[in-house]
């Protein structure tokens, strides 16, 4: 009875390690002091501003054609690097960039976010699709009158700092997939009170280029 026991404790315990291990092997990190090898990126874009709500944008029947222009434009671009892979299916990727406002918005905005990727599309043999989602904080360098008239900001002087929320949308062709044209809506608002008063904020739709290295 006591051998039946200790081999049954071993049973239970190996199992713990080897699920452990799959876990592990699950997950494949990135050392961000080594070199690239492939996992880090250089993004610029330019883009047009969107009058429309982005509530509207996510959660309505409406294409883009259909949106609201304000007139404005906007410059920028980010340094991205990989931090891991999970399942081999998402990407975790780091982001800093910076952007410079043109038109009815004019002020310099930076940005420092998380991005989660989803690499696994079915027809990647054939056009090489991501879609990412991010999460981080945009600082504006001046509070602009289109954020005041659309943000409902409280306080109503507005805040520089704000969520940076902006999913893309990138393709390549699949022995090139390193070099991607990117689409993303550059969106920054209060998230709902998480960050700030702010209701809404300022977005664009941007059309941009990525080159990992």
């Amino acid at each position: 009875m006591r051998l039946t026991r200790s081999l049954l404790a071993f049973a239970c315990g190996a199992s713990i390690l080897s699920g452990s291990a799959e876990a592990a092997d699950s997950i494949k990190w990135r050392n961000p002091l080594q070199p690239c090898a492939g996992d880090c990126a250089i993004y610029v874009f330019a883009g047009s501003s969107v009058a429309t709500n982005v509530q509207d944008i996510f959660f309505k029947p409406i294409g883009p054609t259909a949106w609201n222009y304000s007139g404005g434009s906007v410059v920028g671009g980010a340094v991205s690097r990989r931090i891991a892979t999970v399942f081999e299916m998402f990407d975790i990727e780091s982001e800093l960039g910076a952007a410079k406002r043109f038109g009815d918005q004019t002020e310099g905005e930076f940005w420092g976010a998380f991005y989660v990727r989803f690499t696994a599309f079915p027809w990647n043999n054939f056009i090489y699709t991501t879609l990412g989602l991010s999460t981080g904080l945009s600082y504006a360098t001046g509070i602009s009158d289109f954020e005041r008239a659309h943000s409902t900001l409280n306080p109503p002087n507005g805040t520089h700092i704000q969520h940076y929320f902006s999913p893309e949308l990138t393709f390549a062709l699949p022995e090139y997939k390193e070099r991607q044209l990117v689409l993303r809506l550059h969106h920054r608002s209060g998230a709902y009170g998480l960050v700030s008063g702010a209701t809404s904020g300022s977005t664009y739709i941007t059309v941009g280029v990525r080159a990992w290295f």
